[in-house]
């Protein structure tokens, strides 16, 4: 089983660096101690003080408190024409996709995660034609990669976001449509973690699914490292509008989808009334 990407130590330093706020100044809005927080950070779980910040970071007590638990994990997926790649990366792992329609036998590659060996033996393996790879961003986890699939498929086309351009890529538009076989793809900008992060929307398999990069996690989202507020905002106007039956494909941890993380994701509060039971 996959690890979940963010336990509550990654979500509440996520959240801090976010909002820019220092173990003292959080202490001092939500009269939680010094000390209960600095050891949160570290892993140790207090729900006093998970209910005391929470709102002073914009977060939902009770996802966050799932989380501090470790109770809760997304519903497997299994859907033909969808595979996931989980592979080491240092001292962590990363994901990569391959979709296909298999009416057609056409394939497409998302991202290459650490070694593309796996996602090489699938190609092959349903006698499928690799057409193209197109990329959520290009930190180096997402693309280390790219080389071995460049060998074993020449002819191969490679797609990455004009605002992350790298050698090799073709450039594509934040709104960027594009075909799998019968299946129906578009790109929308969901950038913060990156200046350029992609999420990919595919219609016409049995689940529309969105591949997002490191722009959401099963119950978390990647640091905005570039723009938190935006990683938030982009987040929700391309992500969460999503219907609920949609997967969610991370870079990181394992799949998840809308309706799921709208109930258990702490990072957005608003879709959690009734939620929790």
């Amino acid at each position: 089983m996959i690890s979940i990407e963010d336990f509550i130590e990654d979500i509440v330093g996520k959240a801090m660096r976010g909002h820019k706020i220092s173990v003292q100044d959080l202490a001092a809005d939500s009269g939680a101690s010094s000390t209960s927080i600095a050891q949160l950070l570290e892993g140790k779980v207090d729900e006093a003080t998970i209910t005391s910040i929470a709102p002073h970071l914009d977060l939902d007590p009770q996802s966050l408190i799932i989380a501090g638990r470790k109770s809760w994990y997304p519903e497997p997926v299994n859907i033909k024409g969808l595979e996931m790649y989980n592979t080491k990366w240092a001292d962590m792992y990363v994901n990569s996709y391959l979709v296909w329609d298999s009416s057609k036998s056409i394939a497409t590659a998302f991202d290459t995660g650490a070694n593309s060996k796996q996602l090489i033996k699938t190609v092959h393996s349903n006698d499928l034609t690799l057409e193209s790879i197109y990329l959520t961003h290009t930190h180096t986890d997402h693309i280390a990669d790219l080389a071995r699939l460049k060998s074993s498929f020449p002819s191969i086309r490679i797609y990455v976001s004009k605002k992350e351009p790298i050698k090799g890529a073709e450039l594509i538009e934040d709104e960027h449509n594009f075909s799998i076989g019968s299946l129906s793809v578009r790109s929308h900008l969901t950038w913060g973690h990156s200046k350029g992060g992609l999420t990919y929307v595919i219609n016409g398999l049995e689940r529309p699914i969105a591949i997002v990069g490191d722009a959401l996690f099963a119950g978390s989202m990647g640091g905005g490292v570039v723009s938190y507020v935006d990683a938030l905002k982009t987040n929700r106007k391309y992500i969460f509008t999503l219907p609920d039956h949609t997967v969610i494909c991370p870079g990181h941890g394992p799949m998840s989808s809308i309706g799921e993380e709208k109930k258990n994701n702490p990072f957005y509060p608003e879709f959690k009334k009734n939620k929790h039971t």
